[in-house]
């Protein structure tokens, strides 16, 4: 390949890494709960949109502050900094509509949600700005439980209103992306022949199957919520017994989209059942 390909291709690969997440696995820790969301609300409205553009923006937001940060800094390309600012004010600007729309729409009780993910964003800059490790178990855990948010997002912005089951909806999405985390971090591991401490993973499924069907066992849940996390148990037994490398990174990304997928449809339907 010439020269002059290879420089007309740079500027396409630059611009995508400026606003698109390295871990495109978290694409399904965001819309997967919000899709749950949704469903349980029986409710597509103009809120509803308005939260899933927003959503999307913040989510977004994270990689060109990044990315500008690092700039200013000096450990990042200097080239990389007005582009990176641009899309940062861009997505803020979408945000900041989206978050005034839904206002004037009377969906105030939004505004707690904003909290927790302020939290992340800052965290993870903070992070960031230290050079420090951005994608370590704690903050992986901490954005794969923010991102299920989405799910009450959806149900508040339907129905303008809260109630428990916005929460239990949460406590479901949230228990499904913080397994995910254990169990994708185990099979990189493995493949990459790295020790990682297998206890963490099993426990962690251990726990969140009991939590859940104890919920189930008190009626604040469907019962058919609860058949996502016996797979994801004996799943982990499975991973758990000997090391499991991961033959193709893509095939197994897509696999991991399905399982999220496959999961919230059941846990959808147990409550419109």
């Amino acid at each position: 390949m010439s020269d002059s390909t290879n420089n007309t291709q740079r500027p396409f690969r630059l611009r995508k890494q400026l606003i698109l997440p390295a871990e495109h696995g978290s694409w399904s820790w965001l819309l997967v709960p919000f899709l749950v969301g949704t469903a349980v609300a029986e409710t597509l409205n103009f809120p509803v949109l308005l939260v899933l553009i927003g959503g999307l923006a913040f989510f977004l937001l994270r990689q060109p502050a990044t990315v500008w940060l690092r700039a200013r800094q000096g450990r990042g390309r200097r080239s990389d900094e007005p582009l990176a600012l641009r899309v940062l004010l861009g997505l803020g600007g979408i945000l900041l509509l989206c978050g005034v729309g839904l206002l004037w729409y009377g969906r105030f009780l939004m505004v707690y949600l904003l909290l927790p993910f302020i939290a992340l964003m800052l965290a993870y800059l903070q992070a960031a700005r230290g050079q420090q490790n951005t994608r370590t178990l704690r903050m992986e855990l901490i954005g794969a439980a923010a991102l299920a948010l989405m799910a009450p997002a959806a149900m508040l912005a339907a129905l303008g209103q809260s109630y428990p089951t916005v929460w239990l909806v949460w406590g479901l999405m949230a228990a499904q992306n913080v397994l995910g985390v254990f169990y994708v971090r185990q099979r990189i591991a493995d493949t990459h022949e790295r020790p990682f401490n297998r206890q963490p993973l099993l426990w962690s499924h251990v726990a969140g199957l009991v939590v859940v069907a104890g919920t189930a066992v008190a009626g604040l849940i469907p019962w058919l919520a609860v058949l996502p996390f016996v797979g994801f148990l004996l799943r982990a037994f499975w991973t758990v017994r000997q090391a499991r490398p991961i033959d193709n990174i893509k095939k197994f990304g897509f696999q991991e989209v399905g399982v999220e997928l496959l999961s919230g449809v059941l846990i959808a339907a147990g409550y419109l059942l």
